[in-house]
């Protein structure tokens, strides 16, 4: 089976965080959202700072991971983020 991998770019650290898996761009997208409305989430804190992107699939079958270059974006925090 395969799944796609995500990571979400952080501007302020200059670096993506370590990578997730889900079946589809609307799954991942909606844990980035969940995750940017936690309001104990860093995402949630500096929703300015993060970025979604689409950074490969995974082949459970293969063990392979293939890259996706460049980086598919997926979406911003802002473009999610509830507010108070």
């Amino acid at each position: 089976m395969f799944k796609k991998v995500y990571s979400i770019h952080d501007t302020k650290a200059e670096a993506y965080i370590q990578p997730f898996f889900a079946q589809t761009d609307g799954l991942a997208l909606r844990m980035f959202e969940d995750n940017v409305n936690n309001k104990d989430s860093q995402l949630n804190m500096h929703p300015e700072d993060f970025t979604l992107y689409r950074v490969g699939s995974w082949d459970d079958n293969k063990g392979l991971i293939e890259s996706e270059v460049p980086p598919k974006h997926i979406g911003t925090a802002t473009e999610y983020y509830k507010g108070e």
